[in-house]
């Protein structure tokens, strides 16, 4: 069994390395089998649901400030999914789109437009949105409102996400 790669938050962050990107980067490198450990002092929830949606296990064990999260890849998973979407594959996030930029805005203004517009479109519209990067935050509560969407992320670091408005 390969040996688990570790990612130290506090080092990534001094860099000025985004964080998420960091870390979506290693999750891509990793081999059949192999976990990602990831030390930091605080829950990392919007990573959590993004390896449970490639076909991850998650575990978290407290040390003094430091949360240590391992993510293993699932017994009955083929292997890690690299399509980011909240729902099963076989949802097609398909219908009329309604284009919100919010790049150059500060959080949490873009999650706030964001939720706000999704919530007036009709059922079956797709929100795709282009904000400076992944949001992360986004992301953990379109899963727990079980809105479809699938992330596409820029060569420039920024990120289209595009919503189903399901209900």
């Amino acid at each position: 069994m390969e040996e688990a790669v570790v990612v130290e938050v506090k080092s990534i962050l001094k860099q000025g390395i985004s964080l998420f990107t960091h870390v979506m980067d290693t999750v891509n490198q990793l081999k059949s089998g192999q976990s990602l450990i990831v030390k930091s002092t605080f829950n990392p929830r919007p990573l959590m649901s993004q390896m449970r949606r490639r076909g991850y296990s998650v575990s978290q064990e407290k040390v003094g400030k430091m949360i240590i999260t391992t993510f293993s890849p699932a017994a009955e998973s083929a292997g890690p999914q690299f399509r980011e979407t909240a729902l099963a594959a076989d949802t097609h996030i398909e219908g009329p789109e309604e284009f919100l930029d919010n790049r150059g805005l500060v959080p949490p203004e873009p999650m706030q437009r964001t939720l706000a517009t999704l919530h007036h479109l009709p059922v079956g519209t797709v929100l795709v949105i282009h904000n400076d990067r992944v949001p992360v935050f986004l992301l953990g509560q379109l899963d727990d409102d079980e809105f479809p969407y699938e992330t596409l992320a820029q060569p420039d670091e920024s990120a289209i996400v595009r919503i189903l408005k399901t209900h």
